[in-house]
């Protein structure tokens, strides 16, 4: 499963009109994405549903890019797996 991807299509189906170019690791999630805090709410809850996880709103708080998704989910599969 790569979780890069699987961000990626979340983003998408946020912002559906979205340049798929335009998501990168270091694409930053305001600016070069133009996703506001109501679009990171509908983004975290289309990653929880896909990956059965929870994103807490702490944890998104401190999230500003693409990588930083991918590193969140990546440490919580990683918690989840190991627990």
């Amino acid at each position: 499963m790569d979780i890069f991807e699987l961000v990626k299509k979340a983003i998408l189906k946020v912002e559906p009109g979205l340049d798929e170019s335009k998501i990168v690791s270091a694409a930053l999630l305001k600016e070069d994405l133009d996703l506001d805090s109501l679009d990171r709410v509908e983004l975290a809850l289309a990653l929880e549903d896909e990956l059965g996880l929870y994103l807490q709103d702490e944890e998104m708080g401190d999230i500003f890019t693409v990588g930083d998704i991918v590193a969140l989910i990546e440490s919580k599969l990683k918690v989840k797996k190991n627990s």
